[in-house]
């Protein structure tokens, strides 16, 4: 009965609180557009590309619907006084020119102007030196995947970490670096011919090769805060997950088959600004409905419209050094261990899937005029060497 009345007690005060809370529902300009400005500069080879797309205020029947912005005018300023005019590409894209390079050490600002008289500029930011990979190695595990059928499941792969910072000095501040990485996965195999009564024969077979290129984060990989710290090496940091096993890229192959898991990572240093919108971008994608979770809102990066200061501009001009790194990985479920080699970089060109058929083991034994035999030789970056 004691529990009885605690229960009643409790609903009268709940129901109690609700009818003397106000509701308040926030007034929503529905009509506002917004500019959004994309583009990232660094001091690896150009040409950058600025994009400006018009975000449709969300009375627009389509929804998340933004179109390109075009006939602005776009110039990048260092402070060397030097002035930049970027070229119009065409679906909202500006290229820089060709005697555009970024040097380490100066600050830059982008200045755009749109035709409707709008002037809009970001901060100056500042191309901070490049930092690099003191080690990396895989730690062979499990983890949830987003596989090619956009189905998320249990996938056996490497955790792929970095340590980081171990040339600074102990009093430095900790640099903040993104890491953008992506593994192409290489295969090739080959299936035996059959004779007239078919039975497999060595006369001749199929052979197989292709590729595909998979993103390897879902969210921006930054860095941990920026921070004086007495020791400012970091150890371990993961920048990403990479399943081994075909299956969850999508290829339905045989078992037996040579696989090569090619890795590029783009690692850039950034500025505190940069540092700042990815960090608020993941916190964003970080929420996940409980009610301390962080409010879903504009991202603002770091720029503004200068003559009109309710006009809103959203995204980021970047300006961040970079470094490219690439390894080859092998996994071995045998002993759970992952292999990391470096590698050369190369341009991987897209995903390519490939078959023929060889006679006698090689292309020269072929009989004339077979229309199956078609010789596609591996690209030059196949092997990485």
């Amino acid at each position: 009965m004691i529990y009885l009345k605690k229960i009643c007690f409790v609903v009268l005060l709940i129901i109690t609180l609700i009818g003397c809370t106000e509701v308040y529902i926030p007034e929503v300009n529905n009509d506002t557009q917004a500019l959004i400005v994309e583009g990232l500069i660094t001091d690896g080879a150009g040409p950058f590309t600025i994009k400006l797309s018009m975000a449709k205020p969300l009375s627009f029947d389509s929804v998340g619907a933004a179109e390109s912005v075009l006939d602005a005018k776009l110039v990048i300023m260092d402070n060397e006084d030097r002035v930049f005019i970027l070229d119009e590409a065409g679906s909202g894209n500006y290229s820089t020119p060709t005697n555009f390079k970024p040097q380490i050490g100066n600050s830059y600002k982008l200045h755009i102007e749109t035709t409707d008289g709008s002037i809009y500029e970001s901060k100056v930011e500042k191309l901070l030196p490049p930092q690099s990979l003191d080690s990396i190695r895989g730690f062979y595990t499990t983890n949830n995947y987003l596989n090619a059928n956009n189905e998320l499941l249990n996938a056996t792969g490497a955790d792929i970490c970095v340590d980081l910072f171990k040339s600074l000095s102990a009093t430095a501040s900790v640099p903040s670096c993104r890491f953008v990485s992506n593994v192409t996965v290489q295969y090739q195999y080959r299936i035996t011919g059959t004779d007239e009564f078919n039975n497999p024969t060595n006369d001749w077979f199929w052979f197989y090769f292709g590729w595909d290129t998979f993103n390897l984060n879902g969210t921006e990989n930054i860095t941990d805060e920026k921070v004086a710290s007495p020791n400012p090496v970091k150890q371990n940091h993961s920048i990403g997950f990479m399943p081994l096993t075909p299956a969850n890229y999508g290829f339905s192959i045989p078992y037996e088959s040579l696989i090569v898991y090619y890795l590029r990572v783009n690692q850039y240093t950034m500025n505190s600004d940069s540092y700042r919108f990815y960090k608020d971008a993941n916190t964003q994608l970080s929420a996940n409905g409980k009610i301390f979770d962080p409010i879903a809102s504009q991202l603002y990066g770091n720029m503004k419209c200068v003559n009109n200061s309710s006009k809103i501009v959203l995204g980021l001009f970047e300006v961040s050094s970079v470094k490219l790194h690439a390894f080859i990985l092998r996994g071995s479920s045998y002993d759970q261990t992952v292999s990391v080699y470096k590698a050369p970089i190369v341009d991987v060109p897209s995903a390519m899937f490939n078959v023929y058929k060889i006679w006698a083991g090689i292309p020269s034994g072929k009989p004339q005029n077979d229309p199956y035999y078609t010789p596609i030789p591996f690209p030059g970056w196949w092997y990485h060497n």
